[in-house]
Parts: C-alpha cells; structure tokens; sequence
C-alpha cells in the first residue's frame, strides 16, 4: 500500500491524473483481522494499512483496491499499479534463523558457495549474531533469495547431523587467544570449531567441534594456538575498592590502547564488567611475545606506581 500511494501520495496522484479514474483504499481502521474491508471504501491516508515485514515469508494479507472509471482507462490504471507492485515485490528478505554457536564457523567460510546459488542475481548476505549462535539474513531478487536459502539450510543441516565435540580444558587466560582470529586460525588449519566460555563465567572448558575425522588434527590446532603467545596476568594492586578506582581510571584514559601501540605486537584486556563487579581480584592481561610482554609489564607496573593512594572516589549529585 505505501508503495501504491508514494511519498504524501504523489504516486497515486501521477496514476489517477494519467488515467483520470478513481482509486479507492481501504483504511487501516476499516480492515478486518483477514486484511479485507469490513465494510465502505475509503480514499487512502498516510496511515494506510504498511506492508508486513517479507523477511520471514509469513502469508500477507490481502486489501482490496477498488478502481472506477471507463473500462480502458480502469485497465490502464491497473497495469500502472501492477508494474508498481511487481517492482516492489521483486525482491525479498528471508532469513535462517537459529543456527547453533559451534555450527556458525562451518558455515561462514561457505559464504561464496551460498552466493554461487543466486546465479549472478542480486543478492547480499548479512550475519546477526546472538549468544547462542546467530541467523544468516539474505536480500535480494525473490527467486534468487530462495536458492541460497536452501543452500544455507542444507549446509546446516549437513554440519549439524556429521560434527562432534570433544571437551578439554585450558587455563582461562588463553582462552582469550581462542577467540575472534584465532578460531578461525584453528577452523583453517583442522576444519575444526573451537567454542570457549565467555570470560566472565566461571570454568576453563573448551570444546572442540568437528567430523570424527578432524578432531584429532583441530585438539592440535587448539593447544598451538593456545600456546602460541606468552601471557601475563598483571594484578592490580588492592584492597578491591582501590584496584577498581585503577582500573577505571586506566579505562577511561584509554590506557590499554596506549600500552598497546607503545609495545608493538602486545594485546591488552582488562576483565569485563561482569567480573568487576564480583570479583575481589582484579587482573589486565598481556599478551605477546615475552620481551615485548615484559616491556608492556615495566610500563603497567610504573603507572601503578604513580597511581597507588592516588585516587578516590568522589560522590556527585546527578542533578
């Protein structure tokens, strides 16, 4: 219906000024639950009924348009709002909805193999992710839109029902080496997933996911990776209330950043909100090579020193 209508109603003026026929819309408040009219046409508003959302290819109601006017004229303005609907309806959005944590990194590198589905139609692929996974949304060209579809859904389906897991455990500082380019580091190596705790749940469980064949070769692709830089785990110095009054400071100066780009190849983390708040041991790790790790450690250390009985906590009226 917006479609039909245009921006305040432009399109449907050009449509009813070429043919000189009367359109009537029903309003939105006119419609009953099925989408027809419950009684009375209307001359359409800005309100009309919008069209719903196609991403998930749920039956659309349907709304009667009424066109009076000589019969040529009538067939005229039809075709007009015909070409104007095929236009509108010749693209869809379609989505694969709860595809599982360890079955996203089989999936995402097939990314050009989903795309070889749409035939050199139009088609763009995003990816939401959620903590239990994520859904693949596809736009583009109706017909194309629904071939790689059915690429993705087999391709879940085949990974789903063909990988298993193998549980280790690991110490939760290099789990962090385990994450973002380092899992798909061990995908390209083992063709193997590596799923680890978030950093601020408790237990040092990795799981290892792939065909029976792979998991031995994606164990080895784990503990390299996993071993594959050295780690400090610097503690901030407490009691807890002085070690958050560091780290916040720290924080909100960007410090990790600076620490980072003034020790080339060393990462800097600081330990989530989640473990802030009940923790009574807070710890930045760093990671690296060792000299420039422990060059990185001599910069935190002698911050920390400047700042140690330096802070407080001052209490500020919002208003």
């Amino acid at each position: 219906i917006p479609s039909i209508i245009g921006p305040k109603g432009a399109t449907l003026k050009q449509v009813r000024d070429q043919t000189g026929v009367k359109i009537d819309i029903p309003r939105k408040d006119s419609l009953g639950a099925n989408g027809h009219a419950n009684g009375g046409s209307h001359e359409p508003s800005r309100e009309a009924t919008p069209l719903p959302n196609a991403g998930d290819e749920e039956e659309e109601p349907t709304v009667p348009v009424t066109i009076t006017g000589a019969e040529p004229l009538a067939v005229e303005a039809q075709a007009l709002l015909q070409a104007i609907i095929a236009a509108k309806t010749s693209r869809t959005t379609q989505r694969v909805k709860n595809i599982p944590a360890h079955i996203l990194p089989f999936i995402l590198p097939r990314r050009a193999k989903f795309l070889e589905a749409a035939e050199g139609a139009d088609v763009t692929l995003s990816l939401n992710r959620h903590d239990d996974g994520g859904e693949i949304v596809v736009n583009g060209d109706r017909d194309a839109v629904g071939r790689v579809i059915e690429s993705i859904k087999s391709a879940v389906e085949y990974f789903t029902g063909n990988v298993t897991s193998l549980k280790m455990t690991l110490p939760k500082r290099q789990h962090r080496l385990l994450m973002g380019k380092g899992a798909e580091e061990v995908m390209t190596k083992s063709q193997c997933a590596v799923v680890v705790q978030k950093i601020e749940e408790p237990g040092d469980e990795v799981t290892v996911w792939g065909r029976a064949q792979d998991l031995a070769n994606g164990v080895t692709a784990v503990m390299e990776k996993a071993n594959s830089a050295y780690i400090h785990e610097f503690p901030l110095p407490g009691p807890i209330a002085v070690s958050r009054q560091l780290l916040t400071y720290m924080t909100r100066i960007g410090y990790p950043k600076t620490l980072s780009e003034e020790n080339p190849g060393v990462q800097v983390y600081t330990p989530p909100q989640a473990i802030i708040d009940r923790s009574q041991v807070l710890n930045v790790d760093i990671l690296g090579d060792k000299p420039a790790v422990d060059s990185a450690v001599r910069q935190l250390s002698q911050l920390v020193g400047k700042l140690f009985g330096a802070t407080k906590d001052v209490s500020i009226d919002w208003l």
